[in-house]
């Protein structure tokens, strides 16, 4: 699990923002797909010749740590700041 301070040291507003519309289904993954295994390499082993599993996995990850960090809601809103 990352921290909401991790994610906004890492990502930069607009990345953050592209991050919840991947989330949404509104970007594809490929957009940032190196950038979010880079950030979750510390906590994920990819599998070889799998990468949809991977893609995943780490959409999971991705969405659980955003809603944890108060970015977006459970239903899928983003939280205004």
């Amino acid at each position: 699990m990352k921290t909401i301070k991790e994610i906004k040291d890492t990502f930069s507003p607009d990345e953050i923002k592209i991050l919840i519309e991947i989330v949404h289904g509104k970007q594809d993954f490929d957009v940032m797909a190196d950038e979010i295994k880079d950030f979750y390499s510390d906590e994920y082993e990819p599998i070889d010749n799998s990468d949809e599993y991977d893609k995943e996995i780490l959409l999971e990850k991705l969405e659980f740590d955003l809603e944890t960090g108060g970015i977006i809601w459970e239903n899928n809103t983003r939280k205004e700041s």
